[in-house]
């Protein structure tokens, strides 16, 4: 099975898609419930914590990966491992980025409130937060990519 790099548009649609829906559900959450859709304080925090580990995870496997470490490497399943890890990543990092962009985008028309501008600020941070997200998923994953043989190379002891 053959495993594709991530598409940076694949992501930005995703971005796009999850920011129309959270622009909705914000608009929409008032009445259904007769109350603003609140930004959870722990959602910007959680994404900043999983931005800064898989940032340091990054570093991590690209000190292994240096040709001139020779005392460290890298065993081939676990980059393996870290490549699907950080595809999974830049997915969550769109969704959250697109999701936090939607809510910020309806509370930036309604700054008249103190509490609009706490949402401002935490619907920012994870905005931020999940473009990061992203931008360290897809260099981890492009890191971990394993270099194809040249087509014409042999394997050692077969006959062509």
């Amino acid at each position: 099975m053959k495993i594709e790099t991530t598409k940076i548009s694949n992501l930005i649609l995703i971005a796009v898609f999850t920011a129309t829906f959270g622009w909705s559900l914000t608009r929409l959450w008032p009445t259904w419930f007769d109350q603003d859709l609140q930004v959870p304080v722990l959602a910007p925090v959680t994404i900043v914590i999983l931005l800064v580990a898989l940032l340091v995870w990054t570093l991590m496997v690209k000190a292994r990966l240096n040709p001139e470490n020779k005392n460290l490497s890298l065993d081939p399943l676990v980059a393996a491992r870290t490549a699907a890890l950080a595809m999974a990543a830049s997915r969550v990092g769109s969704l959250a980025a697109g999701m936090y962009t939607g809510i910020f985008l309806v509370n930036f028309f309604q700054r008249d409130h103190a509490i609009v501008n706490d949402r401002l600020w935490e619907s920012g941070i994870a905005v931020l937060g999940g473009i990061g997200l992203v931008i360290v998923a897809v260099w981890l994953e492009r890191i971990c990519q394993i270099k194809q043989p040249p087509a014409n190379s042999q394997t050692p002891g077969i006959p062509a």
